[in-house]
């Protein structure tokens, strides 16, 4: 049986508190995911607050006090045992509301809501499922109903109305609670009160960062989407006055980094009026840097993206979704065009904002191997700095589960996998499992090593660090820890007692051992982490002007090469595809002669007093020139273009760097004879040099350790 809220008279209640949780969601073993540091912060619990707030200052509720308490449960334990005791205090009333609700969090706030049922509290659950579902469908779904015949109260809409929070909160103190309540789907934004951010709610944040919404809804039609049936196709703004307050006063609290967390930021009434405020700002000394939405024509908008770059963004996330032509036709996708998606993407560039993409991975067309083709496009010929991959996911709310619910296709009853990272139904082309595998392996080659070499090598400088962190924090949730960047922290926290209600709790004894087991794996991948992103960053790593400069004097031919790698290297992906591979080899060719020319003539000159600097040069032009060998008595095909671009990635650009960079120099020439001591120990050969050196490469180690972490503490530019 279910505890009924505690009855009193409406005289009897004389303080209501108003308790918002943002629920997580449940692992694949059924534990809450939390963490030590989030990523992302809530926008829908900022708004809330702001919300509220503003209602309690107008004071209502008459003789009744009011108390507003946030919680996030990715990066907070919920006390529901604290809470429970508040509810037992003399005419006190508790509400716990659910706030921005999405399907994949959608088990975990039925469990809680029921717990909190248990103890005789009233529990209001709200967010794009609850909205997305009594939006498309003219009666609850079975997971709704579940929770109304329990007395869970379930709102639809968006509560920016005046007057609706004040009604739903006048009822709970009544003790009249409606089973729903349905809220104008489109309110006016324009005098509604701004997100409220707390300092000290984002200090549980890795970055902390501000999120706001000065905009909703969306004026194009993807299939997949649930902005536009929730919160309609219309764009609603706020007042830009009010953007720019709420960016003043938490820029007063330290604030200085924001996430305008519109669907589409560019098709918001109010951008101009925001980035003219905001260029006014940076004019007088603040140093504030955003990230925004935007769709793929945005770049078309007359100053857009010269006021975005003067406004201080640092970053576009621009749904992408796929480059493949069939794919966006059958997402409804029809104003994206890959034709244009490279100058697209260098139009950001050339304005030195960042470019991150969201790609959906699992449209009909899609196999396992054109998902690997597809993604070595997305990175080299379009070259973004960024790419968040999705599995498609129907999710209530949008066209695609609609439509797959009415035709009766089958679809995964358990929303907990709704997170864009789990298989929801049959694929046709990729049969159980190798769906999530080619998702996984997208995140791998993407964020690979050398991947992220290449992501650094063409990010500004002024961005370095920014994005050497970003591909720390993708590689590390994409790659080792499985789990989606969006919905991931550093350091996992887990509790016995936060279990999925439908498992069973562990023992001390298996539970200890379960996270002692998971605490090495997650400290081997740290480990792992450090070492690989110690040799991205000694390959990388900025340097400065004079050093700089007297590098690319002495190694000129390949520092152009270098400097060129990345239109040859898109060139080269971009042949592949259009059949264009005797043209671009062709030009490649030239290239490479005309480099191993220079390199002999520099090694033959006066100029080079130093023997082993010449025969460095000769050395890089015999490789050269072996290579030209090969490309003259081979057939022009696409793998002979990969391997010559892997030639210049690996071979000539790598030596580059092992040359011109002492500390990279250092950690080759440790790892060489770090090899060779193994390959001699092997053979029993213990007395030999390189054995005898491991000390002098253990303190070669630990030096470039030392600087890599303090190189990363400092940020040094």
């Amino acid at each position: 049986m279910v505890t009924t809220a505690k009855i009193m008279t409406k005289d009897a209640i004389k303080r209501l508190e108003i308790i918002y949780i943002v629920p997580s969601r449940y692992d694949d073993e059924g534990y809450v995911y939390q963490w030590r540091w989030g990523v992302v912060p809530s926008n829908s619990l900022a708004v809330l607050k702001g919300l509220t707030r503003e209602m309690i200052a107008k004071n209502p509720f008459l003789d009744v006090a009011v108390n507003v308490t946030a919680y996030d449960e990715c990066v907070e334990k919920i006390p529901i045992a604290k809470i429970a005791k508040l509810n037992r205090r003399r005419n006190t009333r508790v509400v716990v509301g659910m706030v921005g609700v999405q399907t994949g969090q959608f088990a975990r706030a039925g469990d809680l809501a029921l717990e909190f049922r248990r103890r005789g509290i009233d529990v209001v659950i709200g967010g794009f499922h609850v909205s997305g579902v009594l939006s498309l469908f003219e009666e609850p779904t079975p997971e709704l109903l579940h929770l109304i015949e329990r007395g869970v109260t379930l709102v639809q809409g968006e509560a920016e109305t005046p007057g609706v929070l004040e009604r739903l909160f006048q009822d709970c103190i009544d003790g009249t609670l409606k089973p729903i309540y349905t809220f104008p789907k489109t309110p006016d934004l324009t005098n509604a009160a701004i997100p409220a951010i707390d300092p000290e709610y984002l200090r549980h944040f890795a970055a902390p960062w501000g999120t706001i919404d000065t905009s909703r809804g969306c004026p194009y039609g993807c299939n997949f989407c649930t902005v536009i049936n929730i919160q309609g196709r219309k764009m609603r703004c706020r007042a830009a006055e009010s953007v720019l307050k709420m960016i003043r006063e938490n820029y007063d609290k330290n604030i200085r980094s924001f996430f305008f967390t519109d669907d589409n930021f560019a098709r918001s009434k109010i951008w101009s009026d925001v980035f003219d405020g905001l260029i006014e700002m940076r004019s007088q000394g603040k140093n504030i840097e955003f990230m925004m939405q935007v769709d793929t024509q945005s770049y078309k908008i007359s100053g857009f993206v010269e006021k975005a770059s003067a406004a201080g963004c640092r970053m576009a996330f621009i749904g992408m979704e796929s480059v493949n032509p069939e794919s966006l036709a059958a997402a409804g996708k029809s104003q994206n065009s890959v034709e244009e998606y490279r100058a697209m993407v260098q139009r950001w560039e050339d304005a030195n904002v960042l470019v991150h993409v969201g790609y959906i991975i699992g449209f009909p067309t899609d196999s396992f191997d054109s998902v690997q083709r597809d993604v070595a496009f997305l990175r080299d010929h379009v070259a973004v700095h960024e790419a968040s991959f999705f599995m498609l996911t129907p999710l209530p709310g949008s066209v695609d589960h609609k439509n797959m619910v009415l035709r009766g296709e089958k679809i995964d009853p358990d929303l907990n996998k709704y997170d864009s990272f789990h298989e929801t139904f049959a694929h046709p082309k990729m049969p159980e499992g190798e769906w999530k595998r080619a998702t996984l392996q997208a995140y791998a080659n993407f964020y690979s090593v050398e991947g992220s070499v290449e992501i650094l090598r063409r990010t500004p400088p002024q961005y370095y660090w920014y994005m050497f962190w970003n591909c720390i924090w993708y590689r590390y949730s994409g790659v080792f820890s499985l789990t989606h960047p969006m919905m991931t922290g550093f350091f996992r926290v887990k509790y016995r007692d936060r279990r999925r209600a439908s498992l069973p709790k562990e023992s001390v004894l298996a539970f200890a051992w379960r996270r002692f087991k998971e605490g090495l794996c997650e400290a081997k991948t740290y480990i792992r982490l450090f070492f690989e992103f110690r040799e991205i960053w000694l390959q990388t790593r900025p340097k400065k002007a004079k050093q700089k400069s007297r590098e690319q004097q002495i190694w000129q031919p390949l520092a152009d090469l270098k400097k060129n790698w990345t239109t040859f290297q898109r060139q080269l992906a971009a042949s592949s595809w259009s059949g264009r591979c005797e043209e671009t080899l062709r030009d490649l060719r030239t290239l490479l002669a005309s480099t191993a020319e220079t390199l002999r003539r520099m090694g033959e000159t006066a100029f080079v007093t130093s023997k082993s600097r010449a025969r460095n040069f000769f050395a890089v032009a015999d490789e050269i020139e072996r290579h030209l060998s090969e490309i003259d008595h081979s057939p022009v095909t696409p793998t002979l273009l990969q391997r010559s671009q892997a030639f210049v990635r690996e071979r000539l650009i790598a030596r580059y760097d092992a040359v011109t960079s002492h500390y990279f120099r250092l950690y080759v020439k440790a790892a060489q004879c770090r090899a060779n001591a193994f390959r001699k120990i092997k053979r029993g050969r213990i007395f030999s040099r390189d054995v005898l050196l491991i000390p002098y490469m253990a303190v070669v180690d630990a030096f470039l350790a030392l600087r890599f972490g303090l190189a990363a503490i400092r940020q040094e530019k």
